[in-house]
């Protein structure tokens, strides 16, 4: 409903404070912990109240779990840092996958970004009530799959997400992207659509996900914050940049 929405809206306000913390607490030498704490704080000095799930951060290896929680590991040079954060308000969420790296772009990193943001734009300039969760599915998988650094797209590409409770922000019990289902898409449904790819080169996962709704012609995001990955590289290099955020 147009009130549910615009709750929706509250909640995104604050999956975004919390997302932009996290991603500026991604340094060396920081923790998980450390950033789970300021993801934290930034989703709930937003307006923010306890969501279903706390914020996923995972960083080097641990990346390949997948959905975790913080760990207290150290920061590395060189690591992915993976996160996932649902903001809630009144019950209601959306949710947001984004990665930063603690070293400069690879060609690896590069490509998985591409084929992410890719998968969100081709989806989103095709997503409108008639569509099908099978047709949703499809353009995601179909990109994610064409990469050529391993990585795969091992679960749906969304799930419908409104209103939960612990343990859960995922509505997938209700409405999945996912393949061999007929299920139409229609005015006010509410997605987050999860173009993530496990295994990178086999040993990092990164993600980048969008929180949208379905409007009478097409699909509008809840948030605007950028999509790439963040870099928050050390500097060490001769001529890189100095320590801190800075979009690619």
């Amino acid at each position: 409903s147009p009130y549910e929405i615009d709750v929706m809206r509250r909640a995104a306000r604050a999956t975004q404070a919390g997302m932009t913390a996290g991603l500026a607490a991604a340094q060396v030498g920081a923790t998980e912990n450390d950033v789970a704490a300021e993801i934290a704080r930034g989703m709930f000095t937003a307006g923010g109240e306890y969501p279903a799930v706390m914020p996923y951060v995972t960083s080097g290896p641990r990346t390949m779990i997948g959905h975790a929680t913080w760990e207290g590991r150290e920061l590395q040079s060189g690591d992915a840092v993976f996160l996932e954060v649902g903001g809630c308000y009144r019950r209601y969420h959306t949710a947001m996958m984004r990665t930063a790296l603690l070293h400069d772009m690879t060609p690896a990193m590069e490509h998985a970004q591409e084929r992410m943001t890719t998968a969100l734009s081709e989806l989103k300039a095709v997503l409108r009530p008639g569509i099908t969760v099978s047709d949703a599915d499809s353009i995601v998988r179909t990109i994610i799959s064409d990469n050529h650094v391993g990585a795969e797209l091992v679960t749906r590409a969304g799930y419908s997400i409104g209103i939960a409770f612990p343990p859960s922000w995922d509505e997938g019990y209700i409405l999945s992207l996912m393949p061999g289902g007929n299920t139409v898409l229609d005015e006010g449904m509410t997605f987050h659509v999860i173009p993530w790819m496990w295994g990178v080169e086999g040993t990092r996962t990164v993600g980048i996900s969008d929180t949208i709704r379905i409007t009478e012609t097409g699909c509008e995001s809840f948030f605007d914050l950028k999509e790439d990955f963040t870099i928050n590289a050390t500097g060490e290099a001769e001529g890189a940049e100095p320590l801190g955020l800075r979009a690619v």
